[in-house]
């Protein structure tokens, strides 16, 4: 009996080994995922606190946080989608007429605003006319876009808005977040921020403000959003003063995330371990513009000398301590429009060289390059912001060593954008920021554009702008804008720097964001700190695992 139940022993010891075993090769050949449960808070730390969190009348670049609190809790008409494009929100669909300028907007039927009270077209009226008049507006460029505009009610859930010409990128600018007109219509906006409203902030977003105080802010799911309920129940933004106390929070496991600007003082600070910490770009470029008025840089040989002549990735990495990352052309890797098909000019001394002998430029027994006695030197205009001044003293070291003078003026940033204006300039390096989803550069570099600061005149990019401007196809809109990155490579008005990035420190339990999933739009483009809750309804704290599909 005693040596039957040893072998009973020993039979049940050997099963277990081989389930064990079998458990095991499943668990190393199958993929286990994070499935989202309903549930759960969020806590990150914002530096700063909300200064006018009511749309229309915040500031997105003085006042991010405010911009955070609203991008939670309202909509526009049309948002940014899940993959970049812009798609419907409180409108259900929109359309444009043949000639470009009449949009008609019809509005869903289910939405209500936070309180209860039924969203419709009344609202959408009363945000747009208000925003067409007010005297000091958050975004005045925004305003006064909007100011001519004819905006009609056609129905309760329906709204036109006619342009006074074509305009493709259109539907980018109809994303202003609506305010409910049963609140605020008998308000003057100039006495928004001290009413009761500035502390209830009722929208139509996906989340409701529940507690707003000088330390936090406290929102929970709108459990009736047209897009679908929320994973995480509850929001909790903390006000708070420095990095550092964000930081540190965030590594005693105190709040989930922390999101910032990477700055050139950041560079070498690595976040705390365990963290996951994925870099996005913005959308924003620094840029170093030629005056082509200039007699020597209107030479389109001399300008691509100086373009081989510049190493991006050296620039990043001596001057900017990798903060940033390189880009070709001025439509930003990321966009639709990208066109990864045109190549800028490779880093290359002995072709620079080669180009400024064939120009007539020779190496004098001092390393200067000169030309019938002349030194070849400019004068690089840029402001004092730490990563432009560092990158024109990078710029200057690179060009020095192949016998080109380049003397840096700092200026304050109106008087550098007095100059550029002017096209008082040899060069200058300066900045472009809040593209949007739309990255039409028409105004930048249409040559009937004042902000087409070096001057450029060119037949051919001139139409390939004009077309992609009125143009509302997707398709033929790319189409020209490849044609354009082409062109302007070829003729080099500029050389693009570099782009931005932003950071997301977040612990391993959120999930559902998508910065660090290479397949995902918002990987690889963030329009503006905010549009990291571009699919914040889909985020998630509580998951369970889930095995799927098999590991090859």
């Amino acid at each position: 009996m005693a040596r039957r139940i040893r072998w009973q022993i020993v039979i049940a010891a050997l099963s277990t080994l081989l389930i064990g075993g079998l458990l095991g090769r499943l668990a190393v050949s199958t993929a286990a995922i994070s499935s989202p449960l309903v549930g759960g808070t969020y806590i990150e730390s914002v530096t700063g606190t909300p200064q006018k969190p009511i749309p229309l009348l915040n500031d997105p670049v003085a006042d991010p946080v405010g911009r955070d609190l609203a991008t939670l809790l309202y909509d526009g008409l049309l948002r940014i989608g899940a993959d970049g494009l812009i798609e419907p929100a409180l409108a259900s669909s929109y359309e444009v007429d043949p000639t470009g300028t009449s949009y008609i907007f019809r509005l869903r039927r289910d939405i209500v605003w936070h309180d209860g009270q039924p969203f419709g077209a009344d609202d959408v009226l009363f945000t747009l006319r208000t925003l067409q008049v007010l005297e000091q507006p958050g975004d005045p460029a925004l305003t006064a876009f909007w100011q001519d505009l004819l905006v009609d009610r056609i129905d309760e859930a329906t709204v036109r808005v006619t342009l006074n010409e074509p305009l493709a990128s259109f539907p980018s600018l109809a994303r202003i977040r609506i305010l409910p007109a049963h609140l605020l219509a008998s308000i003057p906006p100039e006495r928004w921020l001290e009413s009761a409203y500035a502390s209830q902030l009722i929208g139509t977003g996906p989340y409701r403000l529940v507690e707003l105080r000088d330390e936090r802010a406290i929102l929970a799911a709108n459990q009736r959003y047209f897009d679908g309920r929320p994973f995480i129940e509850q929001i909790e933004l903390r006000f708070v003063t420095t990095r550092e106390t964000a930081l540190a929070a965030l590594s005693r496991g105190d709040t989930t995330a922390f999101g910032e600007r990477l700055r050139l003082e950041h560079a070498g600070l690595n976040p705390p371990a365990g963290l996951s910490a994925p870099s996005v770009p913005l959308d924003e470029y620094t840029v170093l513009s030629f005056n082509l008025r200039r007699s020597s840089l209107a030479d389109q040989r001399l300008r691509q000398a100086l373009a081989h002549g510049l190493n991006k990735d050296e620039l990043i990495t001596r001057a900017l301590a990798e903060t940033a990352r390189p880009i070709d052309t001025p439509i930003l890797p990321g966009s639709w429009a990208f066109s990864p098909e045109v190549s800028w000019y490779t880093p290359d001394r002995d072709a620079a060289e080669r180009i400024l002998e064939e120009l007539g430029y020779v190496r004098g027994s001092d390393g200067r390059q000169t030309r019938e006695g002349l030194p070849l030197s400019f004068e690089l205009l840029v402001d004092s912001e730490v990563r432009r001044r560092a990158a024109a003293d990078e710029v200057v070291r690179q060009w020095g060593e192949l016998g080109i003078t380049v003397t840096v003026r700092e200026l304050e940033s109106p008087q550098l954008i007095t100059q550029l204006r002017r096209g008082s300039f040899d060069m200058a390096i300066h900045s472009w920021a809040r593209l949007g989803p739309d990255p039409d550069p028409f105004a930048l570099w249409y040559s009937g554009s004042s902000l087409n600061y070096t001057g450029l005149r060119d037949e051919l990019i001139d139409q390939l702008l004009e077309n992609a401007h009125q143009e509302s196809e997707l398709a033929a809109r790319s189409s020209d804008y490849a044609a354009f990155q082409q062109r302007w490579t070829e003729l080099v008005p500029s050389i693009t720097l570099y782009q931005p990035l932003y950071r997301f420190t977040s612990d391993p339990s959120l999930g559902g964001t998508g910065f660090d999933e290479p397949a995902s739009a918002i990987s690889g483009l963030l329009f503006g700190p905010e549009d990291r809750y571009r699919s914040v309804t889909r985020w998630f704290t509580n998951s369970y695992r889930e095995i799927q599909g098999e590991l090859r």
